[in-house]
């Protein structure tokens, strides 16, 4: 299969096969597979390192989970190829290229908790969980590398299944960290620390592993590589980690150093060199992964402080850290309010050990000792400065440690809040005696209303009589105008008087409410309008609803109906209409009066129920009134225990729908 085929065979592989880095990689395992096999010590069936199993894992880790089959692919592939290169069979190549890639998914399986994480090397949690997939990836394909070279080679399967352990397990613990390395810089690297470091250790492998060196001295670089573990990032470490591997398996293989010797004794140089080479990456590991969650606690820690020390200076609470002194407190935090509040009680003193403090004493110093001798947590205070008087709430909070007792101590100024409170209690007054005023007012100009109209309803009855007696007199045409313009606003007088009276007319609680037709008086109405409506050539539309009783005594249904017909007759243009409908529910009868008129705005609608209110649109167009009719309208429909709303578009015409209580259906009164 070429690279091609096996990019177009799924659209997740096209992806895959096409990244540069891991086009890289997997030439990488090849080149490395390749290259340690024909490095192989002589008389061994391994090589003595591995690497290309750790760059086949980090291959493998660094791709999302659903493109790890083409990697794996990919693994089989380009191991079986460089086996191949080394001089071995296919088919063995090819068991040993699957072999390899069971490793390359299990490791990453188990690191990565199923793929659910992305693991980083900054705690021990993580640096266990590497060795422990390491070591399941490597007894994997040590069993597996094993049973091949058994079968077809011929080798012992349990050595076998050793040495191809160890060497996995070296390189994978080795190469895969690379990838686990944090992205944060939790170290700070010094030049000169490193190289003088870096020479001590190539100093040390020399002479360790150099050629004519038997002794058997390889615990030499493990102070060395814990050197670079505590002090270095991790990238510095795993570096020197490869290069320590690298180095051992060149010098070993060229006959130096202990391991080579060992031979003479039975032992297989591949593997000693895998054990040693596990045995300081995994404590090297194990060392920078344990130095870096340090270092992120520590990080976490110090913003911690830095926080809580931020909202300690920066808070508008003046707060104190103390502890007990026998003439007061020594202060040992204070935020820039808490040192205004106490400037006055503090001076500096020379403590036992000739260090200087900050003595707190005073009155509120006192004060405050007294509350925690009575275990108090609470108390005010009452201090003035440059002759202005502060009221101060002291807060006490007992901070108690393995070894002394300290005090964390709250200064709340709670001026402003009485302040405030001060002017919101003479803003409430001045607000109540306006209401109180406002009352009166209300109440004066109601009484005024209803004297002046009690005293008017006389006279103008008197008028209108004198008028009916001239009415029936022999009068030529001139006199017989003037008695009947006399007669029209007299009468038009006493509607409005009877007006005032019955909006300042309360309703009766304990009265027997009347009932009458809504029906029979809409009709009625309606007829009593139609020459007004004939006049300006309006259409006006009775209901056919059948007999309706409401709650409502007749007069005043009649008064609430024809003041909201009349209005809307007058509001509505020359060809327009006025429709009065009457329907009922399960508990009220509605009654909705819709004209074509002018309409009104929201700002009029607002005001149309307010007596003497007239809309501006009145008063251009000259239509007459007194403002009292609608006003009059929703004090009868109050009274009564109804409601009446209004919706009007301008130039679309209004709707009143006034809604009234049900009535019994057994007869009809025609006064309350």
């Amino acid at each position: 299969m070429t690279a091609s085929q096996f990019a177009t065979s799924s659209g997740r592989g096209r992806v895959f096969i096409t990244s540069p880095t891991t086009l890289l990689l997997l030439l990488l395992v090849f080149l490395l597979g390749w290259g340690f096999v024909t490095l192989a010590p002589p008389n061994s069936h391994v090589a003595a390192w591995w690497p290309a199993a750790g760059v086949s894992v980090l291959l493998v880790l660094r791709l999302h989970r659903s493109h790890w089959l083409w990697g794996l692919l990919g693994v089989v592939l380009v191991t079986t190829l460089s086996n191949m290169a080394g001089g071995r069979d296919f088919v063995v190549s090819v068991l040993f290229g699957v072999a390899n890639a069971a490793e390359a998914w299990l490791v990453p399986l188990i690191l990565s908790n199923a793929g659910r994480t992305r693991p980083v090397l900054n705690s021990l949690a993580t640096a266990y969980r590497l060795c422990l997939s390491v070591a399941a990836g490597a007894i994997a394909i040590g069993f597996l590398a094993g049973v091949t070279s058994w079968i077809f080679d011929g080798g012992d399967l349990i050595p076998i299944w050793i040495g191809v352990s160890a060497a996995h397990a070296t390189a994978v613990l080795i190469i895969l960290p690379f990838a686990l390395i944090p992205q944060e810089k939790l170290a700070q690297v010094n030049p000169l620390e490193v190289a003088l470091q870096i020479v001590v250790l190539v100093g040390t492998l020399l002479y360790v592993f150099g050629p004519g060196r038997f002794l058997p001295l390889t615990f030499l670089p493990l102070p060395v590589v814990a050197w670079a573990a505590f002090r270095f990032p991790t990238r510095v470490a795993l570096w020197e980690i490869v290069g320590l591997a690298l180095g051992t398996s060149f010098l070993t293989s060229n006959g130096g150093g202990p391991f080579e010797q060992a031979v003479t004794l039975g032992a297989n140089p591949s593997t000693l060199i895998q054990i040693f080479l596990l045995s300081i990456a995994s404590f090297a590991l194990l060392a920078t992964a344990s130095q870096n969650e340090n270092r992120v606690v520590t990080s976490q820690l110090a913003d911690r402080e830095e926080i809580l020390r931020g909202g300690f200076v920066g808070s508008r609470v003046g707060l104190l850290i103390v502890e007990q002194y026998p003439h007061g407190f020594v202060v040992l935090e204070a935020n820039d309010i808490a040192t205004s509040a106490i400037v006055e009680e503090v001076d500096t003193i020379l403590d036992r050990d000739g260090a200087s403090v900050t003595l707190w004493h005073g009155p509120l110093a006192t004060e405050i000792q007294v509350a925690v001798r009575q275990r108090l947590d609470r108390l005010s205070w009452q201090a003035e400065h440059d002759g202005e008087r502060s009221d101060l709430e002291v807060l006490v909070t007992t901070l108690r440690s393995s070894s002394e007792v300290r005090y964390s101590i709250q200064l709340v100024d709670v001026s402003v809040a009485r302040r405030t409170l001060e002017t919101q209690q003479v803003a409430l007054e001045k607000e109540q005696t306006a209401t109180a005023r406002l009352t009166e007012l209300n109440r004066q100009k109601d009484e005024f209303v209803s004297s002046a109209s009690h005293e008017l309803r006389t006279p103008i009855t008197s008028i209108i009589g004198y008028v009916e007696l001239l009415e029936e007199e022999e009068l030529d045409d001139f006199q017989r105008s003037s008695v009947t313009t006399i007669a029209r606003n007299a009468r038009r007088l006493a509607d409005l008087v009877e007006s005032l009276l019955e909006l300042g007319r309360p309703r009766d609680p304990g009265a027997t409410v009347a009932t009458s037709d809504a029906a029979r008086i809409a009709k009625e109405v309606v007829q009593s309008l139609v020459p007004l409506a004939e006049h300006g050539d309006i259409s006006l539309t009775a209901p056919v609803t059948e007999t309706l009783s409401v709650a409502v005594p007749a007069i005043d249904l009649d008064r609430i109906l024809t003041n909201v017909m009349s209005n809307a007759v007058k509001f509505t243009s020359r060809g327009g209409s006025v429709t009065l409908g009457v329907s009922a529910t399960s508990t009220d009868a509605v009654i909705t009066v819709v004209d074509t008129g002018i309409g009104m705005s929201a700002d009029v609608v607002e005001h149309i129920f307010e007596r003497f209110y007239r809309a501006p649109d009145a008063a251009i167009r000259g239509i007459t009134g007194t403002g009292l009719g609608l006003p009059l309208v929703h004090g009868l429909v109050s009274k009564h225990h109804g409601t009446v709303d209004v919706e009007s578009v301008p130039g679309s015409g209004t709707t009143f729908t006034v809604t009234l209580p049900l009535g019994e259906a057994d007869g009809e009164s025609t006064a309350l």
